[in-house]
C-alpha cells in the first residue's frame, strides 16, 4: 500500500467519522439530543406535560420521577421542532447534591468552571464540565432544589 494511499485512506476515515457520528449523550443513557418528543417520552416512560404561560411551545415538564434510581423533584426538557431535544434540567433535592457531584466528577473528571456567589443571606454555587460536544451546568442555591442542567455546546471543539 503506497503512502499516499495511507494518507487519503486517513483523511476519508476521518471525514466519515465526522459525518456520520453519533448524536451527544443527553445525561439519561440512551437518551440522545435532536430525539423528538414522542422518543423522549418513550425512553423515559413518562408523559411530559407542555409547560402552560411561556411563550416557547417547546418546554415540557414531568414532576417526582426516578431517573438512574435517584428521585428527581421535577425534569424539563426543551425540545424544538426541527431540532428535537436541545436541553434537559432536572430539580433534584439539595440531600443528593454530594452523590451527584460525586457521580459528575467521576464520569466526567473536575469541573472546568466554579463559581461561588455569596449577598446578604442568599448563597448559590455554580459547576460547569464542557464535554466538548455538551454542557452540563449544576447549580446549588439556598432557595431553590439541586439544579443540573445538559444541553449541546454552542462552541465547536474542533474550531479549538
Amino acid at each position: 500500500m503506497s503512502k499516499a494511499f495511507k494518507y487519503i485512506f486517513i483523511i476519508v476515515f476521518a471525514f466519515l467519522i465526522q459525518v456520520f457520528s453519533q448524536p451527544v449523550n443527553a445525561c439519561v443513557e440512551g437518551l440522545r439530543c435532536g430525539m423528538d418528543l414522542p422518543n423522549v417520552e418513550r425512553h423515559l416512560g413518562v408523559s411530559l406535560i407542555p409547560i402552560k404561560g411561556k411563550t416557547n411551545q417547546n418546554l415540557f415538564e414531568v414532576k417526582d420521577i426516578q431517573i438512574s434510581g435517584l428521585p428527581v423533584e421535577t425534569l424539563r426538557v426543551r425540545i424544538e421542532k426541527e431540532d428535537g431535544l436541545r436541553q434537559l434540567a432536572y430539580e433534584i433535592d439539595n440531600e443528593n447534591m454530594t452523590e451527584v457531584l460525586a457521580g459528575l466528577r467521576y464520569r466526567f473528571g473536575p469541573p472546568v468552571g466554579t463559581n461561588a456567589d455569596v449577598e446578604e443571606g442568599y448563597s448559590q454555587q455554580q459547576w460547569i464540565w464542557h464535554k466538548g460536544e455538551d454542557v452540563i451546568v449544576a447549580v446549588k442555591s439556598n432557595e431553590r432544589p439541586f439544579l443540573l442542567s445538559y444541553r449541546p455546546s454552542l462552541l465547536d471543539p474542533s474550531f479549538l
